[in-house]
């Protein structure tokens, strides 16, 4: 897919670093800018999907900014930055037309999350032919690459429907990582961020290619079977918890779940995957478990 142009202008360079770093773990292509004017007329020759700016910088403030980038397009999603003091600031800004703000100290959830929004904002108000990059977008997470709980139900009541009909079996896997909160503290939020994403690759080696993978919540991932009884399905999952083992700095626990033997909808198969799972950490974590 086509990359994201993001935009961020920061007259403090620790902050920018750290900006700049949570947005290319996110897969946008991202575009730096120091001084407001700077910004303005970058954005007059990009194509921008979004920009992040902070509020208060000398000479042109976030406000100002907010005004000039909608003149140049109107589209534009704008998200500023600001201290918690300060977020009467923010929503002058927003009053003038910026989506929403994020607040210092950073959280990189929080980046992420209201950036994903923005995006998806400026998609929804513009052409088809964008739409369709967003109706892309919609159903990806956008850290890691793989589907998200968004598009998981509806691809499981899918699948229910083609096979229900047949004998064909699937099974589901739901993978958490263990202790993740814990490494996030002690080695921080891109720490975490790069854990994630090589946890993915993980799984996708583990996997054939009509396999699915999705991510179901922070640190836990659901892994679609297709045409994976039982056994199988455990003989993937002790493949992927072997592997983070030699591998990865953390372990894995995995609960194991199988239609239509598990549960004949999306709500009883996933609700038996989860029991699995929280059975396995129950056991001691870095287990695999069946219910």
């Amino acid at each position: 897919m086509e990359s994201i142009n993001v935009l961020i202008i920061e007259d403090k360079k620790e902050d920018l670093v750290f900006l700049e770093k949570i947005l290319k773990s996110s897969g946008y292509k991202v575009w730096s800018a120091s001084r407001g004017e700077e910004g303005i007329k970058l954005a007059k020759s990009v194509s921008f999907t979004a920009v992040i700016t902070e509020l208060h910088m000398p000479r042109m403030n976030g406000v100002d900014i907010t005004r000039a980038l909608l003149r140049v397009n109107p589209q534009i999603s704008i998200v500023v930055i600001t201290a918690y003091t300060f977020i009467s600031s923010a929503i002058e800004a927003m009053e003038e037309g910026a989506y929403g703000y994020v607040t210092k100290p950073f959280n990189s959830s929080e980046i992420r999350i209201v950036l994903e929004r923005a995006i998806e904002r400026f998609f929804l108000l513009s052409s088809d032919k964008k739409k369709e990059k967003f109706a892309e977008l919609s159903v990806r997470d956008g850290l890691t690459g793989v589907y998200n709980r968004r598009f998981l139900k509806m691809y499981i009541d899918n699948r229910i429907s083609l096979v229900e009909r047949t004998s064909e079996r699937f099974s589901l896997l739901m993978v958490d990582i263990d202790y993740f909160k814990k490494y996030n503290d002690t080695k921080g939020h891109l720490a975490g961020d790069q854990l994630l994403k090589k946890m993915c690759e993980i799984f996708k080696e583990a996997i054939r290619q009509e396999d699915v993978i999705f991510r179901y919540g922070g640190e836990e991932f659901i892994i679609f079977l297709a045409h994976t009884g039982k056994d199988g399905a455990v003989l993937v999952a002790e493949r992927i918890r072997t592997v983070v083992n030699l591998y990865m700095p953390t372990t894995v626990s995995l609960g194991v779940g199988t239609f239509p033997d598990d549960g004949k909808d999306f709500e009883k198969i996933v609700a038996k995957v989860d029991a699995a799972l929280y059975n396995a950490k129950d056991m001691g974590r870095n287990k695999v478990s069946v219910v």
